[in-house]
């Protein structure tokens, strides 16, 4: 039996084809669950859940609570620092009215963090007070949940003490209901438990990892993959008849392709959750896994006793379980039907009627119970022994997770003796060879061009991909929320009106907010002046200097102000309004690798095929031989390639203009590019348009070459997979590093070419 296990798992496993699908799946986790992860907007970056993990490796639980609530409070005693300032920054009554009344109901605060505020310093995770503030009330939340477990636990057991005080007084009449035994049953769970083995850390790298919805559909896709290796195509051969009429064909050789299915999910599950954990390790750390399970907030409610280490195996085993018995539908329908689309149309519709199930059956509705019992609800181990729920079966309360695991066993019983049974008895022994493909019709014409494309975008099906990350690219830009702080809108403010050439009027403007920040500056030096000599104390010299703080809350934004300005009068120029062109460019975000490795991925997937498609079927000594030839035919799939290129590489230029535009307005298009100060040193003043076209171009040129390497991998290895490994390996994986963190990687790829405008200045 050990022999013909190991041999139907090699029979597939050892297939080349097979060997790259199983290495692109644990490649594409790794992707989705850094892409699914990105910080958007004012979310705090991974690395700054690390940092924590990192700093409170040490401390005991109430040294962490100290901790976490002093930087909470810290944070939001700045917030209101940084509030006040903005409302003074507006410049009207209403503004200074409103400011003042915020700081005299909240003075204490205002004058402990206000020196704080303006000396700065005061970032330690994160590079913003809003993505800190962030952070912060997300961990205090956390930290404060599993801080008052034993209330927790109190308070469970006083509900169920007070159910029973009152019980007392009921009628020996008076039915239970599911109520009053629910509340029973909850304290009965939670008897045994105890704060005593909580070690809280973040929960973001435990949940990142356990909790991915990508990993779950990858790993059922895997499923499929095998299944259709391991039957219906051995099927498709005729095999079947003569392998049930050898002497242990009957029964031996179907339930050594039921286990190698249970090996390969048990294998597959190991790889992508395994890779999970690593990539959450590194990149927002995950604590001590001895530590109970209650030590993460959102496993605080969990009846187990058990630690962080068992509920990642017990997810795993039941993950492996539940992936299982896809299997076996998959196996059964293959054994039983005679059409090869057969156990895939089955299999998409289990999954999509279990998801329906899952997704759209309220947890209140009367049947709630086949929401809670299906496929997706026993995929999800996290909530399965994460959470604490009971049923309501006839009035009496069962929990969730028991009745799960009673159901996966069952199933998985019938469905073993089901797979067994129809190759027992079943007559369906081959595949019916009928074509049922989907094609658009191909219309005669005598355009290399168009025969090409129809080649490389529709029957090699690159059209789709090509779309399926234009939707990516174009969810990136519109997806990235701009929000201007309150020194950057004083700045806005200003640069707009004064954007264009210099008049008197404007640098009339611009000595009278000199003039202001020359007063503000003259009066803090005379109050220090009066500290010095004891005029006065320093709690007064403080009290009295704060207004002028004030109002050079905007100074830093100010100066930038001061530098269009006197490189006007130095070397001539206009005023420009920078802060877009500067987002545009890469200067004040990594957008441009992101697309970068975006385009990547999508030229790797859509052209591995292009110069091996002839290959794979012979086609290249035929070709040869036609008037055309071999090179004319090369050179116009190149430009098919080239076409479609141009269209992906514009494609994020005009999602993320309209995106920063919206926000940060861009003018003076025909302005110097040396008008903008981080381009000062450029070599030659192009106006911002050629800059752009140069930049837009530079970027064309890099996707060529990217579009170029795949194609000369397609041509030397002649087989798909090993040529989107190929690419995915030299293109791709260094932009993954460079996101990662190890910022040298980018200079491994055409990163330099593509981003070039970000880099200088």
């Amino acid at each position: 039996m050990t022999a013909l296990i190991r041999f139907e798992l090699q029979k597939v496993w050892r297939k080349g084809s097979f060997l790259s699908l199983m290495v692109l799946l644990l490649l594409l986790n790794i992707f989705l669950l850094w892409y699914l992860n990105q910080p958007t907007g004012d979310e705090p970056p991974l690395s700054a859940y690390k940092a924590v993990c990192q700093d409170i490796s040490g401390m005991t639980e109430h040294e962490k609570l100290t901790y976490i609530s002093d930087l909470k409070e810290q944070a939001d005693g700045l917030s209101l620092v940084e509030q006040v300032q903005s409302l003074y920054g507006q410049g009207s009554e209403a503004g200074d009215s409103l400011a003042e009344q915020l700081k005299e109901s909240n003075s204490d605060i205002y004058e402990k963090y206000e020196e704080l505020y303006r000396t700065g310093g005061y970032l330690v995770y994160t590079d913003s007070l809003t993505k800190e503030r962030s952070l912060l009330d997300e961990l205090y939340e956390e930290i404060s949940a599993v801080s008052g477990y034993d209330d927790y636990l109190a308070s469970v057991q006083k509900n169920s003490s007070q159910l029973g005080g009152i019980s007392i007084f009921q009628s020996s009449t008076a039915e239970e209901n599911f109520g009053s035994r629910n509340i029973a049953k909850s304290a009965a769970d939670h008897a045994g438990l105890s704060s005593e083995n909580i070690r809280w850390f973040p929960s973001k790298g435990m949940t990142m990892a356990v909790e991915s919805q990508a990993t779950d559909l990858l790993l059922l896709l895997s499923v499929f993959l095998f299944v259709g290796q391991l039957i219906t195509e051995e099927k498709g051969k005729g095999l079947f008849a003569i392998t049930r009429s050898t002497k242990r064909g009957l029964w031996a050789d179907m339930g050594a392709r039921i286990v190698a299915v249970l090996i390969h999910g048990g294998v597959v599950c190991l790889l992508l959750y395994g890779s999970n954990l690593i990539y959450a390790s590194s990149m927002a750390g995950i604590g001590n896994l001895s530590a109970s399970l209650q030590s993460l907030a959102p496993y605080v409610e969990s009846s187990f006793p058990i630690s962080l280490a068992t509920f990642l195996a017990l997810g795993l085993i039941t993950k492996i379980g539940v992936v299982f018995l896809l299997g076996l539908l998959l196996a059964a329908c293959a054994v039983y039907s005679s059409h090869s689309f057969i156990p895939q149309l089955v299999g998409i519709g289990f999954l999509g009627l279990n998801w329906i199930l899952y997704a759209f059956i309220p947890s209140y509705s009367h049947l709630n119970l086949l929401k809670h019992l299906s496929y997706f609800s026993m995929l999800r181990t996290d909530t399965l022994f994460g959470t604490y729920l009971n049923l309501n079966i006839m009035g009496f309360p069962f929990s969730r997770t028991s009745c799960s695991l009673v159901l996966l066993a069952i199933l998985l019983s019938v469905g073993i003796v089901a797979v067994l049974l129809l190759f027992r008895y079943g007559n369906r022994l081959s595949i019916n060879q009928t074509s049922g493909y989907f094609h658009l019709p191909f219309h005669p014409h005598n355009s290399l061009f168009r025969h090409e494309g129809y080649k490389i975008l529709i029957a090699n099906r690159g059209l789709l991909i090509l779309l399926a990350f234009a939707i990516l690219l174009g969810w990136n830009a519109l997806g990235k929320n701009y929000t201007p702080s309150a020194g950057e809108q004083y700045y806005q403010s200003m640069m707009l009106s004064l954007e264009g050439e210099l008049t008197e009027e404007k640098e009339a403007s611009i000595k009278a907010e000199q003039s202001r920040y020359d007063e503000a500056f003259a009066q803090i030096e005379r109050i220090d002046q009066m500290v010095a000599e004891g005029s006065i104390s320093e709690n007064a010299g403080d009290s009295m200097k704060e207004p002028w703080y004030s109002e050079l809350a905007f100074y830093p934004w100010f100066q930038r102000v001061q530098t269009q300005y006197e490189r006007i009068l130095s070397d001539g120029g206009v005023f420009i309004y920078d802060t877009g062109y500067l987002y545009l460019f890469g200067q004040m975000d990594d957008d441009f690798l992101i697309n970068l490795l975006l385009i990547s991925l999508c030229f790797s997937f859509a052209f591995a095929n292009v110069m091996a498609m002839e290959d794979s079927k012979g086609l290249w000594g035929l070709l040869s031989a036609t008037k055309l030839g071999r090179k004319r035919i090369v050179r116009h799939k190149w430009m098919v390639c080239s076409v479609a290129c141009l269209g992906i590489t514009l494609l994020p230029w005009f999602f993320r203009g309209l995106s920063i535009s919206s926000v940060y307005p861009m003018g003076e298009i025909w302005a110097g590019i040396q008008s903008i100060p981080q381009y000062q040193g450029f070599p030659v003043n192009l106006p911002l348009i050629l800059f752009l076209m140069l930049t837009v171009l530079s970027q064309l040129i890099s996707t060529q070459l990217i579009c170029a390497v795949v194609l000369l991998i397609s041509k030397w290895r002649k087989n798909y997979f090993q040529t989107l490994f190929l690419a995915l390996l030299l293109l791709a994986a260094p932009l993954v590093l460079a996101q990662m963190g190890i910022s040298i990687m980018r200079w491994f790829s055409v990163w330099p070419l593509y981003g070039w405008t970000g880099m200088i200045g």
